[in-house]
């Protein structure tokens, strides 16, 4: 029951019906729902672990706010520093590494036909910080870290957004395909696609934008390129996937 509680308040999120910032007062939902308060309120922890709502003390839950700035910001983000690792590993990762990512595509795929929409956006988390992990610069890694909680409440937001939940496993392998190839330019540039695609995803159907054909995406794209080339050049890498 409360997993399908929470599978009805993902979709009212996902449609935009629950707006961010928009309380979420128990005692009217459970009727509506017609369903006690303990179900509703398991549904409420499980969102919350997923970054969807948060809990705030004497004043209840509220969907969390994931303005256009914020998402952008985290694309964006995302985009220089998980090109710039996709980069990196592909002259570290060995072929056990590649086995253990098909096979986080696989569970991320098995979750997303059995409908389990939190275990499928957890794998999505473990495949990109895999990746960060096998750059093996930890500076990087750490600081991608520090922006976990915004990672993954942008995750669980943006994978909302398709219709078909084994589209966004699907939408990883061409990130795997990228880094078998061993060429840093291309995984590079495939991951800011990738996050690209994303974010184009999200501003039209939540933020209910009217994008001009691939016009943010490359904008997306041209600032992670010019973050990259400024972070190289201060760190002094001489190995740097070119724009």
């Amino acid at each position: 029951m409360a997993e399908q509680i929470a599978t009805t308040l993902r979709r009212a999120i996902a449609d935009g019906k629950l707006k961010p910032g928009s309380h979420l007062p128990e005692v009217q939902i459970a009727r509506e729902m017609g369903t006690s308060r303990a179900p509703l309120r398991e549904a409420l922890i499980q969102l919350e672990r997923e970054g969807l709502v948060v809990r705030q003390p004497n004043r209840g839950t509220f969907v969390a706010e994931l303005t256009e700035e914020l998402v952008r910001e985290v694309a964006s983000l995302r985009s220089v520093l998980e090109g710039f690792a996709a980069g990196l590993a592909v002259k570290r990762l060995a072929e056990e590494d590649f086995r253990h990512l098909e096979v986080i595509l696989k569970e991320m795929l098995a979750a997303a036909r059995h409908g389990d929409f939190a275990r499928m956006s957890e794998w999505d988390y473990q495949f990109h910080e895999y990746i960060m992990r096998a750059s093996g610069h930890r500076l990087l890694h750490d600081t991608w870290i520090g922006m976990d909680g915004k990672t993954r409440v942008y995750l669980s937001t943006t994978n909302l957004m398709y219709a078909d939940m084994k589209s966004v496993a699907e939408g990883h392998l061409p990130i795997l395909q990228a880094l078998r190839r061993r060429d840093p330019q291309r995984a590079s540039r495939v991951m800011a696609e990738h996050l690209g695609e994303v974010l184009d995803l999200y501003l039209t159907k939540v933020m209910q934008k009217d994008l001009p054909q691939n016009v943010r995406r490359k904008e997306t794209l041209r600032q992670a390129k010019q973050a990259r080339r400024l972070a190289v050049r201060r760190l002094g890498h001489v190995g740097e996937p070119r724009a």
